[in-house]
């Protein structure tokens, strides 16, 4: 234990005690009785958030009659807004940067669906002290899991960094004393949603080509990105010898250099950047045969529909903690590891020849069919919608 957590520890030794006094009747439940469950999701590149919903399936499965609430905002409530696990979205101000407001609003959400939490878990990514604090603030409750401040929490949890963000997340089930098989993530969408790519597919592969999806940006926040030239081999090829259409993915803040592509490889393909929610993109994923991803938030929502895909992936960084391992339909290609990515480095190590023999590798093992989009459609379709109010997507 670090000094500032011993300091931290003494300076919140009487508060915790005094929560214990004036909250008494909110700890008589174990924490492995709890049937009342809150989780707080506040780190939102989007595949935290994916990586954190084997957790909601889980904690469903071996207590089907809890209540298993979330509180979120941003990207989280998108990639939420249809999981039939969870039964109350609730979204509140960031309290990274709004901690009153963001704990005010968490407390009349709460007693405004009348839900007095047994448990307030934090996922691994959301080992923030700020968020503890937002429980602390909010509600009463046994507070568990991942976080910076062990004295804040009553079964703190420390991040393992020789298993997977998902294999992390899912030992909370553990102070649940709960005792399921690991899950995949699921990232479930809307018949609009559904209808929704459709339209796009029709417009993107009018002739009915099998689709593969190019995933060629990510956030710019590491060096996982790869050489241009090489991403125009693997689209001529996906083209002009396996009779693929091709669409590109991505944000409205990726359309520049996605275009760039596109025109490089002799105007091949249709750019959808920007024109699709979380939701939207997880269906148009599902209805796809292929893709082809950078690693990047994309490719986790492609992995949560289970459509095939070669991954391109930093040697510089464990493939354990956020790589789709041991999965039939995933080739992943990365070179031998390294502690950090050297200056100008573009995922040298990976050529297109590698490329194009892995998605042969796919299509053999997994011919384009209407049957399998129809089966993958089929295993995200949902029918819930947490967030009613919105437009229609």
């Amino acid at each position: 234990m670090s000094l500032k957590q011993v300091i931290a520890g003494a300076a919140l030794a009487p508060v915790m005690a005094v929560e214990r006094i004036v909250r008494s009747g909110n700890f008589r439940t174990p924490v492995e009785e709890a049937q009342s469950i809150l989780i707080l999701e506040y780190m939102l590149p989007l595949g935290c958030c994916v990586h954190l919903t084997p957790l909601f399936d889980a904690i469903r499965a071996e207590k089907p009659h809890a209540v298993i609430a979330v509180a979120t905002r941003g990207v989280g409530l998108d990639v939420l807004r249809h999981n039939a696990a969870i039964d109350h979205l609730i979204e509140t101000p960031d309290p990274l940067h709004e901690l009153r407001p963001a704990a005010k609003a968490l407390s009349s959400e709460l007693t405004k669906l009348r839900i007095q939490p047994d448990c307030i878990l934090t996922g691994a990514s959301d080992q923030r002290t700020r968020i503890g604090l937002m429980a602390l603030l909010a509600t009463g409750g046994w507070r568990a899991g991942f976080t910076q401040t062990p004295a804040l929490y009553h079964q703190p949890l420390t991040v393992d960094r020789e298993v997977s963000l998902i294999e992390n997340n899912l030992r909370l089930t553990g102070l649940l004393k709960l005792d399921g098989p690991t899950r995949e993530p699921r990232v479930p969408f809307s018949s609009p949603d559904v209808a929704y790519a459709e339209k796009l597919v029709r417009e993107a592969n009018p002739q009915g080509r099998p689709l593969l999806v190019m995933v060629n940006q990510t956030s710019g926040g590491q060096r996982t990105g790869w050489h241009r030239d090489r991403f125009v081999q693997i689209v001529h090829h996906a083209r002009h010898e396996l009779g693929c259409a091709v669409v590109y993915v991505g944000t409205a803040a990726d359309a520049k250099p996605i275009e760039e592509i596109r025109l490089a490889a002799d105007e091949i393909g249709v750019s959808l950047a920007g024109r699709t929610s979380v939701t939207q993109l997880a269906a148009l994923l599902a209805m796809s045969d292929y893709v082809v991803s950078l690693d990047t938030g994309t490719m986790h929502v492609a992995r949560a529909v289970g459509v095939p895909m070669v991954v391109l992936a930093p040697s510089w960084q464990k493939a354990i903690e956020w790589m789709p391992l041991g999965l039939p339909h995933v080739r992943i290609l990365r070179g031998e590891d390294r502690d950090k990515a050297p200056k100008g480095y573009q995922l040298d190590e990976i050529e297109a020849k590698d490329v194009i023999r892995a998605l042969g590798e796919l299509i053999a093992k997994y011919p384009a069919s209407w049957a399998q989009r129809a089966e993958r459609v089929e295993r995200s379709l949902s029918h819930i919608d947490h967030l009613p109010t919105l437009s229609p997507e």
